[in-house]
């Protein structure tokens, strides 16, 4: 080796003519190492060394393959990527059959096989996922073609009433969204009755017209590790809820002061939501609300206290606006509040991200983001409960999906090239509202007898042929 420095050679590619059989069962093994000790222990947890250890192989040797811990991150994300999209391109005929919806139930099934294998991965997106992500441009690519291989095959069912790609973002919303609830949240994850219900939203939200015995008795009641509390109203869920934080605090300050304090949670607001809570200083808000350090300090203790003061601002907002929903008995109603909430959403999505992503772990943030989520599925719960169906239905699973569309859908279009109004947004959540969670169920098909019944006109025509 020339000169007194270490030298690394060029890392072998899973295409790389040079790592032959050989190389890429060693490169399969640190894949593999390392998906099992990010889901132990988490991504940012996990070091090289812990990861060449698992696989069996040293530091050294682990470097001729992938430069970084984040380049193995990084082709984890490309194969769970295409793994799903394997899964969408073997999608049958659609439709509002028995035959469509065996389809669906296999295709669901498997994405859920997927994503359990590939779970802390997906979790990790949901993490990095934000506006100034490094990895959102190719989150943005990979979602634009499974959203685009969706859509194709719901423009050639035909899907009806709805724009195929509006409905494609709004399924993977509820989709995606559901499947990190089964992991992190409440559901078990290999329960397949979790799976038999999203199948029976998702064939109505494509086909609302399935006759009620298609759908039969496929959804039962989800085995949840923890409870699902839907439908019963809370002492705090009303208008009269206790103060926000900032109003007990900054209530008593004069108008300028408090301008003051808005700009600062204003500007903590939209830098969590692009950057997360650790990506962002309290110099970045400073900078971005333009005020002086010492002008910050005056308010906030530091950047944690920032944070707990928009959070429990955000809870009581939602649980405010939570209620009301419940009550909901038409379509304009549904999309008038639909339009408060999306505009709630864009000021408060960075909360909505801290909440479920879990970081920092801090029961002070962690608590008003609990209390406004049962709000919330509470609110559903009453909403779900008020539909006489034909058909089964787990009510706490379908809660759980229609908070990921509330949580997931005013934002999903926003990371792909399908920009939409906030008008467009609202009309796809309410129509996806409207056709998969309060569907009655479209009545029995009859079976056929091989000959058509005659009608009266008809009868007489034929006496008279007589």
């Amino acid at each position: 080796m020339a000169g007194s420095g270490a030298v690394r050679r060029a890392s072998y590619g899973p295409t790389s003519p040079a790592v032959g059989e050989r190389g890429a069962r060693t490169r399969g093994q640190i894949v593999e190492a390392a998906l099992e000790l990010f889901a132990e222990r988490g991504v940012h947890a996990t070091v090289v060394d812990d990861i060449a250890g698992s696989a069996g192989i040293s530091r050294a040797a682990l470097y001729q393959y992938f430069e970084s811990k984040e380049a193995i991150f990084l082709e984890l994300v490309e194969e769970s990527g295409a793994a799903l999209l394997r899964v969408v391109r073997a999608l049958g005929p659609l439709g509002p059959t028995a035959a469509g919806f065996d389809q669906v139930r296999a295709w669901l099934a498997e994405m859920g096989r997927v994503y359990d294998r590939y779970a802390t991965v997906f979790i990790q997106w949901a993490a990095a996922d934000s506006p100034d992500a490094p990895l959102r441009p190719m989150f943005a690519r990979w979602l634009e073609a499974y959203t685009a291989r969706l859509a194709a095959r719901l423009a050639e069912a035909p899907v009806v009433g709805i724009d195929p790609a509006d409905l494609a973002v709004a399924l993977w919303a509820i989709i995606e969204r559901y499947s990190f609830y089964r992991h992190r949240v409440v559901a078990r994850p290999a329960d397949d009755a979790a799976i038999a219900n999203l199948a029976v939203v998702v064939q109505l939200t494509m086909f609302p017209a399935t006759p009620a015995d298609v759908l039969g008795r496929a959804a039962t009641r989800v085995a949840f590790a923890r409870p699902v509390v839907v439908g019963r109203p809370r002492p705090d869920d009303g208008p009269d809820a206790a103060s926000s934080r900032s109003e007990v605090r900054f209530g008593q300050l004069g108008p300028q002061a408090r301008r003051t304090v808005r700009l600062l949670l204003d500007a903590g607001g939209r830098l969590f939501a692009s950057r997360g809570y650790h990506g962002t200083t309290i110099d970045d808000v400073i900078a971005e609300a333009g005020v002086a350090r010492g002008t910050y300090y005056k308010y906030f203790a530091d950047k944690l206290d920032l944070l707990v003061t928009l959070s429990c601002d955000a809870s009581r907002d939602i649980r405010r606006m939570a209620p009301p929903l419940g009550q909901i008995d038409d379509g304009r109603a549904l999309r008038s509040w639909l339009a408060g909430f999306v505009a709630l959403h864009d000021t408060q999505v960075g909360m909505f991200r801290v909440w479920l992503d879990g970081v920092p772990r801090q029961p002070a943030v962690a608590r008003p983001g609990e209390e406004a989520v049962a709000a919330l599925l509470a609110a559903i719960g009453r909403l779900l409960g008020r539909v006489d169906r034909a058909y089964a239905l787990d009510e706490g699973a379908a809660a759980l999906m229609l908070l990921g569309l509330l949580e997931r859908g005013p934002q999903q279009a926003a990371a792909t090239r399908y920009a939409r109004t906030t008008a467009q947004t609202v009309e796809t959540m309410a129509l996806v509202i409207e056709r998969g969670f309060l569907s009655t169920g479209a009545p029995p098909r009859r079976p056929r007898t091989g000959r058509r019944s005659l009608s009266p006109t008809d009868r007489e025509s034929k006496r008279g042929r007589a």
